[in-house]
């Protein structure tokens, strides 16, 4: 115990959450307890309260986490020397790449996220989380140059690449079936469509 003592709390929050990732994958996040989180990560249930107010916190962290994951993967999926149809591709097999890895960050990246940050009624890591998400968008649009219209064009991209992996995902067996394609090669050929769509 007197070794965690001179550990930052960034090391305890980290470990604690790498337990509650663990746990959540296995068990899924509605079964998961507090208690059993923190026996996972090594730490009594009062000791991982000095660190998390509570599981919703935990989840908060890992949202966060995911979002930084992502943002790596688009920014080494692309390059401003690139042409926009190759940074197109780039950003969607970042996202699919991201999903295959990540499924539950990829089902994180999909949910309602906190932009209300006027009262004291968040977490910490819900505003980080909204900046980094920010910070992904901020990028594309640079990238692409997008001017009219940047909002309308950012999310409904990010709904239709979304969308376009998870039913591939879904719908396995009738894509081969149907098309005699994997489902990876059917996404290439829907990412190429959807070039057509939004640029």
């Amino acid at each position: 115990m007197a070794r965690r003592i001179k550990e930052e709390p960034g090391v305890h929050r980290k470990r604690i959450a790498d337990g509650a990732e663990k746990l959540f994958l296995k068990e899924g996040i509605d079964k998961t307890s507090v208690s059993q989180i923190a026996a996972e990560a090594g730490y009594s249930k009062a000791t991982l309260y000095v660190y998390f107010e509570n599981k919703e916190e935990i989840i908060s962290y890992l949202v966060l986490r995911s979002m930084q994951v992502l943002k790596k993967q688009i920014i080494d999926g692309t390059d401003s020397k690139k042409t926009s149809d190759e940074n197109f591709l780039g950003v969607c097999n970042a996202i699919y790449t991201y999903k295959k890895k990540y499924p539950m960050y990829f089902d994180f990246l999909q949910e309602t996220i906190n932009v209300n940050f006027s009262s004291n009624k968040y977490y910490e890591s819900e505003k980080e989380t909204f900046e980094v998400g920010e910070s992904i968008n901020e990028y594309i649009i640079e990238l692409f140059d997008l001017k009219e219209d940047a909002f309308i064009k950012l999310f409904t991209t990010w709904g239709a690449v979304c969308g376009v992996i998870k039913m591939a995902d879904k719908k396995v067996d009738y894509i081969k079936k149907c098309s005699e394609m994997s489902e990876e090669e059917y996404l290439q050929e829907a990412f190429k469509k959807l070039i057509i769509i939004n640029l």
